[in-house]
């Protein structure tokens, strides 16, 4: 029981003599109403700070969400989520893992949280797919005491870290990758977190599957399936693009259109299938002997077109005679045989000496390669030369 005393004085017939008169309460109930109304005040201030923490994750969630439907390629949306994941998860280290082809490693494509230092890294960033227990389950695996429970073996072992979460991320019912999330000192990986993280893991992986789909359609759409190099539809934009591009910088343009010579014997002494392994060869061959920025299509049948940005005409040429020489140490096999010697035509042409729009260029280019084939193949020749 709680008791509250009052004291008050009471005057007396005597002078200077006065009496005093004391008066207890019983305030228990009083004290367990205030402790009471303060713990309740106490969890309403709890509630109130987790509904504010709620809902800045949601206005995230959906903030997340938007930029990854905006996203254009699978690279910008990791630059997107590891902008997004630090307010999502502040005070932690994680990264978005991907599953390569192989569908046998895994490899970190966006991390956050290593401003401390790398040591702080608390995964490795490329590792077996069985080497996590939520890939190999193909369920979220969360460790709140590293003593006591199955760790993964992608974990850096010094140190270990105190509590961590890997959750698959799943697209079509296939793991494609996975999200890892683990606090650093004094935070927890509280239930709340370990929701919040699926949830996000499901946002990505949903968005990430989506781009891949539509870069997948995409290259459908402007590759060769033969030899995977640019199609004829997608040349004739980008040389658009680029003739416009070279017009307001005042830089010039190369065009090569090339040719492989007596491409007809390959298919008539050996068979269409070798006739498309010597194509499949020459499109790896252009591929691996362009400048970052060059543009190898193949325009039709046995020819192939490269755009040259920012390319003179005498650069032009020059790349023109290497490829020339290049070929014929190309040696190509069919069913174990030598399919014989590769020798190329290439005709040359550049904007805005030889045109001033693309199908002026092309054309120019186009007419090179002619004189190249009527002069005895195995040249290169510029447009009215």
């Amino acid at each position: 029981m709680v008791v509250a005393f009052s004291c008050s004085a009471i005057e007396t017939d005597i002078e200077d003599l006065q009496d005093f008169v004391y008066i207890g309460r019983d305030i228990t109930q009083r004290k367990r109403t205030e402790a009471a109304v303060q713990q309740a005040n106490e969890k309403l201030t709890i509630w109130v700070n987790e509904l504010e923490q709620r809902n800045r994750e949601i206005t995230l969630l959906s903030e997340l969400s938007e930029l990854l439907q905006a996203c254009l390629s699978v690279e910008e949306a990791y630059t997107v989520i590891v902008q997004m994941m630090e307010p999502l998860f502040p005070d932690t280290v994680g990264g978005v893992f991907m599953i390569h082809a192989s569908k046998q490693l895994v490899e970190a494509v966006a991390t956050w949280g290593e401003d401390a230092g790398t040591e702080v890294y608390t995964s490795q960033k490329l590792f077996s797919t069985h080497e996590c227990w939520a890939l190999r389950r193909g369920r979220s695996h969360f460790v709140t005491n590293t003593h006591n429970r199955m760790l993964c073996k992608h974990l850096h072992p010094n140190p270990l870290p105190a509590e961590y979460g890997c959750i698959p991320m799943m697209a079509q019912g296939e793991a494609i990758g996975m999200l890892y999330v683990s606090p650093l000192e004094k935070e927890r990986l509280t239930e709340a977190k370990q929701r919040l993280a699926v949830t996000v893991a499901q946002h990505i992986a949903l968005a990430l599957a989506n781009l891949r789909l539509r870069e997948i359609l995409k290259n459908q759409s402007i590759r060769d399936p033969l030899t995977d190099l640019f199609n004829r539809r997608y040349l004739k934009e980008s040389l658009e693009q680029e003739i416009h591009r070279a017009e307001c910088k005042q830089q010039p343009l190369g065009i090569i259109i090339l040719d492989i010579d007596d491409f007809k014997k390959f298919n008539d002494t050996y068979g269409h299938e070798a006739g498309d392994a010597v194509l499949r060869e020459v499109g790896l061959f252009l591929q691996k002997n362009i400048r970052k920025g060059d543009i190898a299509c193949r325009y039709g049948g046995e020819e192939f077109t490269l755009i040259l940005p920012e390319a003179p005409l005498d650069v032009v040429l020059e790349r023109a005679q290497q490829l020339r020489e290049k070929i014929k140490q190309l040696q190509v096999k069919y069913h174990g045989q030598l399919l014989g010697t590769i020798t190329l035509s290439l005709g040359v042409a550049c904007f805005p000496e030889h045109g001033l729009t693309a199908s002026e260029t092309i054309q120019a280019a186009d007419m090179a390669l002619y004189q190249a084939k009527t002069q005895g193949r195995d040249r290169v020749c510029v447009c009215g030369s």
